[in-house]
């Protein structure tokens, strides 16, 4: 058992683009990785960019998608409460926490990229080689990340995402705002992927990211195992 900090950092965004639809994260996401997290005796603190509640997806709460974590989840008063009262990104510092993750769900689409706060927390995560974990959308948390000289965080990174044809298969392609796989190799990663909803993830040094929900706990799970002992 590692006595750890982490800092579950997700999106407070709910509009599906201009379809009038509910989003958010996808509970799942969430609710999966942080229950490994707390079973490996972790403490787990849940931030979000505007503070506050956050959003979970509509259809991520439907019976189809419903797991062992998202059923405890829901039920979870701690867990709950942590959801519902999170902390804002930009007062978050690197240096209280171990491990920083970003779940997905639509909702970090609109407002994880491109955001400086989070840019800098994972660039002060990535300076002292502690474990990035991004799954799924979550991994729109990487775009726009610049390092002090310039250049793309991505750039020369192996990585993955949810991808362009998981994008369509939801039938979604025309109401993101961009494409992430498209976004990401476009800022020079090196994106692999695997079949559609498969369980894969991508280590690359103190990174880690899975393509998919099916991806959480094997992402938060090698998060994990990258994380000094304490």
């Amino acid at each position: 058992m590692k006595n750890l900090n982490v800092l579950i950092a997700t999106t407070s965004h709910d509009q599906l683009g201009n379809t009038g639809q509910k989003t958010g994260v996808w509970l799942e996401e969430i609710a999966a990785p942080y229950y490994r997290y707390i079973a490996s005796g972790a403490t787990v603190t849940i931030a979000s960019v505007k503070g506050g509640a956050i959003p979970l997806d509509p259809k991520s709460e439907l019976e189809e998608w419903q797991t062992e974590s998202t059923k405890k989840f829901a039920t979870d008063e701690s867990a709950l409460s942590a959801i519902n009262n999170t902390l804002k990104i930009s007062q978050m510092e690197a240096s209280k926490f171990d491990i920083l993750f970003f779940p997905g769900g639509h909702g970090p689409m609109w407002d994880l990229g491109d955001n400086q706060d989070v840019a800098r927390l994972i660039n002060a995560f990535d300076k002292e080689e502690k474990p990035i974990g991004l799954v799924c959308h979550g991994v729109a948390a990487l775009k726009g990340v610049e390092k002090t000289d310039g250049s793309a965080f991505v750039k020369g990174k192996r990585l993955t995402s949810f991808t362009n044809t998981e994008e369509e298969a939801v039938g979604l392609t025309t109401v993101v705002p961009f494409l992430l796989e498209d976004a990401l190799v476009s800022e020079g990663a090196l994106f692999t992927k695997s079949e559609d909803w498969s369980d894969y993830i991508v280590t690359d040094g103190n990174l880690v990211t899975g393509q998919n929900p099916q991806s959480s706990v094997s992402a938060a799970q090698q998060t994990l195992e990258l994380a000094p002992a304490k």
